[in-house]
């Protein structure tokens, strides 16, 4: 089905061979503080293999998970102890229906740049804003446009080449074609890795959407939801000219 055209099972099981060595921890920090200032529950969008939620979990956050992969959740259930099984769904956020409000509910890394359409997009924000107690706040990141790359794209470029389990090799090459008519990136990944003496390769193809700042505020104050700021980077500075995230906090008004 969809949800799994959009994780192959390649990409799940190098999900964390490659986020470990490519995403710093500037994010985590920014978001687990977040989490840890919580009053209440917490819902993550985007789950994944869990980054985020298992040291959450293991410093004793009240927090719930959802992602729109099955074989990411299955990674990462494998990682828990079962009793916190019960706190992570197969959900997509423009569907979101969980039995449950929440204090903060957060999609990092990027998880609204896989909403493709404005309705999407509206939709999400509404069904988090239905989820979230009176006062209560999403924050989520995207990356900032980065226009040299939007008008040239990106060509064969190795962002990965390393071991996944000792003595196996595996290697990345990531291309990108723009749509500026869209304003999206057409991504192709390929993978290629060794298994069993043998090698193999996989190609990963999605789409991102790009936003641009002001358009993140009219989207938001076209939503149910209140946007209370955008920083420019998980230091908590203002957007400026070097800024590579916006990072959009938003609560519930009513």
């Amino acid at each position: 089905g969809l949800k799994d055209k959009m994780y192959p099972d390649f990409v799940a099981r190098f999900y964390d061979t490659l986020y470990s060595s490519l995403r710093s921890g500037v994010d985590s920090a920014f978001y687990l503080k977040r989490i840890k200032e919580a009053k209440g529950p917490v819902l993550e969008i985007g789950v994944g293999t869990g980054r985020l939620f298992i040291p959450a979990i293991q410093s004793g956050a009240d927090i719930y998970g959802i992602d729109v992969s099955p074989r990411m959740i299955e990674v990462l259930k494998a990682k828990l102890d079962k009793k916190y099984h019960s706190r992570i769904f197969v959900q997509n956020a423009i569907d979101l229906n969980l039995k449950k409000k929440f204090s903060l509910v957060i999609a990092p890394f990027r998880v609204f740049s896989h909403f493709i359409e404005i309705k999407n997009q509206l939709r999400a924000l509404n069904k988090i804003h239905a989820h979230l107690k009176p006062e209560g706040k999403l924050i989520f990141d995207v990356f900032v446009p980065n226009l040299k790359m939007l008008l040239e794209g990106i060509t064969k470029a190795i962002d990965f080449d390393g071991e996944y389990e000792p003595g196996k090799k595996l290697k990345r090459i990531v291309s990108m074609k723009p749509d500026l008519a869209r304003q999206m990136s057409n991504v192709t990944m390929k993978f290629i890795w060794e298994d069993k003496g043998r090698e193999k390769s996989a190609e990963w193809n999605f789409s991102l959407r790009y936003f641009f700042r002001f358009e993140l505020e009219h989207l938001i104050s076209r939503s149910k939801l209140k946007l209370e700021k955008i920083l420019g980077d998980f230091k908590e500075n203002e957007p400026n000219a070097q800024s590579q995230d916006f990072i959009v906090i938003c609560k519930r008004k009513d």
